[in-house]
């Protein structure tokens, strides 16, 4: 039996990350929750997500403050941008950053499995890439 995928879902709105939380252990996800950028650091370096569900907006700094502390300290996981006001600030940052998936608030969990299986797919490691040896 497969290892279920781990999703590290950062976001500050108590209801919002539960909610999320909940949708993903019943879709056989291994998700955990982090409140703000500085806890999102700790869970990632011991919980190693495979993927980061990252809002923008959050209490102690920003979502690509907290995005490039993670991938500092450890491997690049996948990520996929909420926000509530997508700036062309935002966008344009989130693409350098590659982020290719960004969900403006609010959305329907219908859209985001999608939205995070293809960031999943496209974080993962080309086995005839060269360089993923």
């Amino acid at each position: 039996m497969a290892q279920p995928k781990k999703i590290l879902i950062i976001e500050d709105e108590e209801v919002l990350a539960a909610n999320l939380q909940t949708h993903f252990q019943r879709c056989g996800w291994d998700a955990r929750v982090a409140c703000n950028g500085k806890l999102a650091v700790i869970a990632a370096d011991e919980f190693l997500p495979e993927l980061i569900l990252l809002d923008f907006h959050l209490p102690d700094m920003n979502g690509f403050q907290v995005l490039d502390a993670i991938r500092a300290s450890h491997h690049c996981a996948g990520c996929v941008l909420m926000t509530g006001h997508p700036t062309e600030s935002v966008m344009a940052d989130a693409q350098r950053r590659g982020i290719g998936h960004i969900l403006c608030k609010p959305f329907p969990l219908s859209s985001l499995q999608g939205h995070l299986l293809a960031s999943l797919e496209a974080s993962s490691p080309n086995p005839t890439d060269p360089k993923a040896k």
